[in-house]
């Protein structure tokens, strides 16, 4: 069943909005909202153009989204579009829009009318993952948006507000900001940044040969095959090697003293990844559904790609979000953990690592979908400081 529009505020106005997209302190792009009111209702379209490096990759993403809503903001039409370094994409929001979920770029507007928002929300960005939204005032002009996804885990955002209602500066937990600014200011051009080297995490100390690591930050780690963690006064304590179990259960069709052992097929599934795609930071990916048949791409699109094959091969499979030791920095990195039928093993496939560790550092684990993917990248601002211990 459909909402119930709400009764429409008196005036209405034209009006449209600029913001500079940051990470890691780096500007990464620049996005414009423009809502146009007519007697029906509204048309609001938010523009999103990415520009920066990954390495020495060039990445650049544009996506729009229109969105058409009655005058009392509910929508009856959602249409996303992206151009990923040329390639094309689109698609309508059709089954969300059906079971009343309301499109998250259209949150702000009820916000600015309601002062609050509770209820069904999806991200048409997010290959329209969904879940339960709210957004509550927890201080004069200050808010704080969670969204509770349907596959469990939880994203968060603070809003700062500007006199006329809508976002002034939004923080989420992914360290993204989006900051309002003029319309002069959009048009300034900026630099590409390396978003590898923005968002990595500084090594401090000597090394001294073993791999031993002290982690600050808000900080639980999962126990993944790889690595062993312990709580001390300076942090975080982690042992990695590709040799360390973990403490995963096992899955409840295997238990541990029974079953073939399939370690020799990961590596033949690890190695047909790797024939197929070709390494290249410039090629992303952005859903699940893209790596199944993606022919180049990133450490996203190893990691999919090879826990498409494995689970179709009843593999018991998923995809680990965190960081990977790279000289003396941690930088962001996916990868898989697989049952071999005896035990859990880390599988790197962008690296052809098998088992992988030793130089992976697992922040979340989840599965190989949209709202993993969402939920885990949210995990990546944890750590704030690492040094060799």
């Amino acid at each position: 069943m459909r909402p119930t529009a709400a009764l429409a505020p008196e005036h209405h106005t034209d009006q449209t909005r600029f913001y500079s997209i940051w990470l890691g302190g780096a500007r990464i792009g620049t996005a414009s909202e423009a809502e146009v009111w007519n007697p029906r209702g509204v048309h609001l379209r938010r523009t999103e153009a990415m520009s920066f490096l990954r390495g020495d990759a060039e990445v650049s993403l544009t996506t729009q989204i229109d969105i058409d809503a009655d005058l009392g903001l509910v929508a009856h039409q959602v249409r996303w579009m992206e151009n990923n370094n040329g390639v094309v994409r689109s698609a309508d929001a059709e089954t969300q829009l059906a079971s009343g979920a309301v499109p998250a770029e259209l949150v702000p507007m009820i916000v600015r009318r309601d002062g609050h928002f509770a209820g069904a929300v999806f991200l048409p960005a997010r290959n329209f993952v969904g879940g339960h939204g709210r957004v509550d005032p927890v201080a004069p002009g200050r808010l704080v948006a969670r969204l509770a996804l349907d596959a469990g885990p939880l994203a968060e955002a603070t809003i700062d507000q500007a006199s006329d209602g809508m976002p002034a500066r939004v923080v989420d937990g992914e360290g993204v900001i989006a900051l309002r600014i003029s319309a002069a200011q959009a048009r300034i051009p900026f630099a590409a940044a390396d978003l590898v080297a923005a968002t990595a995490v500084p090594i401090g100390g000597h090394r001294h040969g073993a791999h031993h690591l002290m982690l600050d930050g808000n900080i639980v780690l999962p126990a993944l095959p790889g690595q062993a963690a312990t709580t001390a006064s300076a942090g975080v304590a982690v042992d990695l090697g590709a040799q360390l179990p973990g403490g995963l259960p096992a899955p409840p069709s295997s238990p541990y003293d029974l079953g073939p052992d399939r370690a020799n097929e990961i590596r033949r599934l690890v190695a047909g990844v790797r024939a197929r795609i070709t390494p290249d930071l410039g090629a992303t990916t952005s859903s699940a559904r893209d790596a199944d048949a993606a022919t180049a791409g990133d450490c996203t699109t190893f990691a999919l790609a090879y826990a498409a094959l494995a689970s179709r091969r009843g593999i018991p499979t998923r995809v680990v979000t965190g960081l990977r030791v790279d000289g003396d920095r941690l930088v962001r990195h996916r990868w898989a953990v697989s049952w071999t039928g005896r035990a859990w093993i880390a599988v790197d496939a962008a690296f052809g690592a098998v088992p992988a560790g030793g130089d992976l550092i697992g922040l979340a684990i989840h599965d190989a979908d949209d709202a993993g993917l969402v939920a885990g990248e949210a995990a990546l601002t944890q750590v704030h400081a690492a040094n060799w211990n």
